[in-house]
């Protein structure tokens, strides 16, 4: 019995808790033979979103985007919580690409989340990339190694600022939204 939680665990997190993935994988099957109580899914949740959240960094944006895609996934507000306080605490001292993406993922959570997480949350989540932006747009553009601009499909610092102004604008929606 054990044995089969551990690999119904597996399949879990190597997928995301993603049924959709697992089918097309070809693994929902197998991972649906262990019947799988919804409470202990959801614990699974709270266990990735732990992982995730310790995997931010300042130096790439792709524990952001895994949380971003289990708040799409398993609609859970601890995802937005644990982004924001990492942003909130560390992210001003990013290069200028990782700011942006991270407030890109935080408004994309946002949006997956609009209803569910509550307006304090949301609000705190809103004032962090609106800070976020604001610095993108106000500093000078600094890279670190391995990241440029090209791969985000811009070509200088003007289009960095565009994407930033239109990234305000969408949470000035969500603001409006969520009043």
């Amino acid at each position: 019995m054990e044995t089969e939680r551990l690999q119904a665990k597996r399949l879990f997190m190597q997928y995301g808790g993603s049924t959709i993935r697992m089918y097309k994988a070809g693994a929902l099957e197998t991972y649906k033979a262990h019947e799988v109580p919804p409470a202990l899914e959801a614990e699974w949740v709270r266990e990735m979103i732990g992982g995730f959240a310790q995997a931010l960094s300042i130096r790439d944006w792709e524990a952001a985007a895994a949380l971003e895609e289990t708040a799409r996934a398993h609609k859970d507000p601890q995802a937005l919580q644990q982004a924001v306080r990492f942003a909130s605490r560390h992210l001003m001292s990013a290069d200028s690409v990782v700011k942006l993406k991270h407030a890109e993922h935080l408004i994309g959570m946002l949006k997956a989340l609009n209803g569910i997480a509550g307006i304090e949350l949301s609000h705190e989540a809103i004032r962090t990339a609106k800070v976020i932006l604001d610095d993108v747009i106000a500093q000078p553009l600094v890279l670190d190694a391995g990241h440029d601009l090209a791969s985000l499909g811009l070509k200088d610092k003007r289009a960095l600022n565009q994407r930033a102004g239109m990234l305000i604008e969408a949470l000035k929606d969500l603001l409006a939204g969520s009043r």
